[in-house]
């Protein structure tokens, strides 16, 4: 979480007038009661204002402190494929002075390592991976260790991926992480190991799904992977269409890159 004393500040002054308003009604409603007057109303406004002045705190907290930049991180990386411009922004703010709180989350940091990975920046996709296990709760810690795993799969550490998926599939039960830990069984682990066909069958699965709808990062590294997948079972016409999907679509990713060069040796 960011919090820039800009930020702090509409959330504290939101805060002041929900809590005045509050005040006032009830201060109104007491002094119309010491009159013989009853106006029960003025007074459930006035707790309803103190109940949205707490409200809007906690709320105003999450939206400006971290729910901004994961929009954002959403918006460049997952839908507008400009993973280094979320970074650059990331870092920008990371590094403030104008910072009231300092805290990274797992969310964002997740976005900043599945950014890296889409430029094949692996030295930062580890470093970020490992932040994120160093911030994670006991709750989500597992999810972060089947993260780095999936990573390490992918970039041939296969031995200390399998001891860290095997530690971390089932340590917590949450949907998330069982969720990962499936997903990894059928995509990363099975193409490390070879099982060619499990990973075309997961993927193929996947890029066929209609909800919900895969974001176009997704679809990339989707097609990116079955184009991967064609070219190890030497049927090279599959994974040339799919390598042209990835050269046409690829934005601003490493992954157009490594298609087009596919391309050029078919």
């Amino acid at each position: 979480m960011f919090l820039t004393r800009k930020s702090f500040r509409k959330i504290l002054t939101m805060a002041i007038c929900y809590a005045s308003l509050g005040s006032t009604c009830i201060i109104a409603s007491l002094l119309l009661n010491t009159g013989g007057i009853s106006d029960k109303f003025l007074f459930i406004l006035g707790l309803i204002s103190y109940l949205l002045c707490v409200l809007f705190a906690f709320w105003g907290r999450y939206a400006e402190g971290k729910g901004r930049l994961i929009a954002l991180g959403n918006k460049l990386v997952r839908k507008e494929l400009k993973p280094m411009e979320f970074i650059n922004h990331y870092e920008m703010l990371k590094n403030s002075n104008d910072l009231v709180i300092k805290k990274p989350c797992i969310e964002v940091l997740q976005l900043v390592a599945v950014a890296y990975d889409s430029l094949d920046d692996r030295q930062n996709v580890m470093a970020t991976v490992n932040e994120m296990i160093e911030v994670a709760s006991e709750k989500k810690k597992a999810f972060a260790n089947l993260l780095k795993s999936a990573f390490l799969f992918d970039y041939g550490n296969t031995e200390k991926a399998e001891l860290l998926f095997n530690e971390n599939k089932s340590r917590n039960k949450d949907m998330l992480s069982v969720g990962l830990a499936d997903a990894i069984l059928k995509c990363e682990r099975a193409m490390a190991m070879g099982d060619y066909k499990t990973v075309e069958a997961y993927n193929l699965n996947l890029i066929n799904r209609k909800f919900p709808k895969l974001d176009n990062l997704t679809k990339l590294a989707v097609n990116y992977r079955l184009g991967e997948v064609y070219k190890k079972l030497n049927e090279n016409e599959k994974a040339v269409n799919y390598y042209r999907y990835c050269a046409e679509f690829g934005g601003e990713t490493a992954i157009k890159k490594s298609a087009v060069l596919n391309l050029q040796n078919a």
